[in-house]
């Protein structure tokens, strides 16, 4: 390439099809338009960190692969404490076996998980829910009816004191338990990839004015605005990991179907109470500034009329 004061000058270089060895393939035969084309397709500037992200999702899965992925990670990271949980666990003779070779035991890990997510002691309930196992209904698997307990106190019981564990874009629980170097990798590339599909999703909701965005509204203060686009993005990823569509942001409490998902509607649902509470709080400081406006109206225009009243009996 030249750079002259008029016009700048390209030269391409194309191939000799004469110097290539006879045992090559013949190079691809390209005008000098094409090269040009081909070179200007190239990029090696540095991706920034939001670039890499999204080609990144783009090219390893979508982010309902990467979810199952996740999920399927984390519950290998906790797996082997919730053995030993279940090990040492009070239950009544004969029902430890079955516990641990039921077809429900990934279910059960499942319900220890959320137990533990809500803030609750999962060794002090495993005390106090394992005896109560019934094995006298030959029909009533122990790992189901375990995983029924749990999740039934998860429910009902007030939310734990205990460890709130951290969440992928504030709605999955990240395993605390000790893990592989590997392992915690893994689960940690995952975490940065859902996260940012979420937040595209959220800004992507907020710039086309989706309909179950209507009621969110930014706050003007820029370290709250990145805090309110957080939960605003949890409430996106709940609605593409359930497939809601609708203009409900959580779509029908009703059609809530799996433990899993009441627990985690639960938590959207806090996070869709936050998002809304600054548009509440901005409407309310609104009506205020309003009220205030109309007061100092009124103070500002009483004195005058008092004034002129004065003025007219000094006059007679």
């Amino acid at each position: 390439m030249t750079r002259g004061r008029a016009r700048n000058e390209a030269y391409v270089i194309q191939p000799d099809p004469h110097e290539v060895e006879p045992h090559l393939d013949p190079p691809e035969q390209k005008t000098v338009t094409g090269q040009l084309a081909r070179v200007l397709a190239r990029s090696d500037a540095d991706l920034s960190a939001t670039e890499t992200l999204a080609r990144e999702v783009d090219r390893h899965a979508s982010l309902a692969t990467l979810l199952d992925e996740y999920d399927l990670l984390a519950r290998e990271a906790q797996g082997e404490r919730w053995g030993v949980l279940l090990d040492v666990a009070p239950f009544p003779e004969g029902v430890a076996d079955g516990v641990f070779t039921s077809p429900y035991y990934e279910h059960l890990e499942g319900a220890l998980a959320r137990h533990q997510a809500a803030g609750h002691d999962v060794n002090t309930s495993l005390t106090a829910l394992a005896p109560t196992i019934n094995v006298g209904d030959a029909q009533a698997d122990p790992a189901a009816q375990l995983a029924t307990a749990l999740d039934s106190a998860t429910m009902n019981l007030a939310t734990g004191r205990g460890k709130r564990p951290r969440r992928v874009a504030g709605l999955i629980p990240i395993p605390d338990a000790p893990v592989t170097s590997d392992v915690q990798a893994a689960l940690d590339a995952r975490q940065g990839l859902i996260e940012a599909a979420a937040r595209r999703r959220a800004q992507h909701a907020l710039r086309t004015a989706e309909a179950w965005t209507n009621k969110l509204l930014p706050p003007s203060d820029q370290r709250a605005r990145r805090a309110w686009l957080e939960q605003v993005a949890t409430v996106a990823l709940y609605r593409s990991r359930y497939d809601i569509t609708g203009p409900a942001p959580l779509g029908n409490p009703k059609d809530v179907t799996t433990a899993q998902q009441a627990a985690e509607y639960r938590t959207a649902n806090a996070a869709l109470r936050r998002a809304q509470s600054t548009a509440e709080y901005r409407t309310a400081y609104a009506a205020l500034r309003r009220a205030q406006s109309t007061a100092e109206h009124a103070d500002q225009t009483t004195p005058r009329r008092q004034l002129q009243r004065v003025d007219r009996s000094r006059s007679l």
